[in-house]
């Protein structure tokens, strides 16, 4: 038994190495660079400063951008949830080929999300096919602006996210035992309360999970407001991405990148104490 629970934990030391050198590594790397005002490879002496934090707050575009992206990431999430919720309840509880749906689901993602980013444009130009198409119908008398705004960022969002809602609800609403619903409607309840008081309860480890594969990329996400977005559009990973590879300026870039991170943590662990997650787990056998 000795000698299993050995090499048990000697598995542990793979995933281990892994986290330190490709997350805790180069999260370490960026707490330097924002907390310094020289390159690490320059071989100055390293200053400690929170300038790169105060120019953050100083600047009132930033700041502009700051509250966009949570705009953007957080109707991105909402409209998932509202888009995914039925998908999901259907797959789980209405059809026996659940299997087989949820690869025809995930079939258009395995193309690389550059390429069908590029696909919306195509869809949303003033001479795309939406355009076109409506124009045909005598719909419009004139193309409508549809790319480079802040909705063609969040179509592109809500597209290449929806199913990271979708299989986190789906494998919670499919561990959700049918004789719940059936105990309640015999006792008397409404098809909709007992949708509300149990289904629903239950799945919201799973809406949970789902937001958190959402929220969080679309927050970061900077390809698809540059490939969809106009200068309104501009998001947190957009000005990541100038300060880094345009500006050359990786102190304040790291310092972006770190508000970003510690930013996410304080909406999932806010988030979590909304939802009041804790009970949920507790209660879950009890239901």
């Amino acid at each position: 038994m000795s000698i299993i629970l050995k090499k048990n934990k000697n598995l542990v030391y793979p995933g281990l190495t892994w986290f330190f050198i490709f997350f805790m590594l180069p999260l370490t790397i960026i707490l330097v660079y924002s907390l310094t005002e020289h390159s690490l490879i320059t071989g100055e002496p390293l200053k400690l400063t929170f300038e790169n934090f105060i120019l953050i707050f100083q600047r009132k575009h930033y700041l502009v951008i700051f509250l966009r992206s949570l705009k953007i990431s957080f109707f991105t999430t909402i409209i998932s949830i509202f888009f995914s919720y039925p998908v999901a309840y259907f797959l789980a509880k209405r059809t026996r080929f659940d299997k087989i749906l949820i690869v025809v689901l995930m079939v258009p993602f395995w193309t690389n999300y550059l390429l069908r980013t590029f696909a919306w444009k195509l869809i949303l130009s003033e001479n795309g096919i939406l355009n076109q198409m409506l124009l045909g119908l005598h719909i419009i008398d004139e193309p409508l602006r549809m790319m480079y705004t802040q909705t063609s960022v969040l179509l592109g969002l809500v597209y290449t996210y929806t199913p990271m809602m979708v299989l986190p609800l789906y494998a919670s609403l499919l561990r959700i035992d049918n004789s719940l619903i059936e105990a309640s409607l015999d006792l008397g309840a409404s098809r909709a309360r007992a949708f509300f008081d149990i289904t629903f309860k239950l799945s919201l480890t799973g809406i949970f999970a789902g937001t958190l594969l959402v929220f969080i990329p679309a927050l970061g996400s900077f390809a698809i407001p540059a490939i969809l977005g106009g200068t309104d559009s501009v998001m947190i990973g957009n000005m990541i991405e100038n300060q880094f590879n345009m500006v050359g300026n990786w102190n304040v870039g790291s310092a972006f990148t770190l508000s970003l991170t510690v930013l996410s943590i304080v909406l999932v662990l806010f988030y979590s104490k909304i939802f009041g997650l804790e009970s949920i787990y507790k209660n879950r056998g009890t239901l």
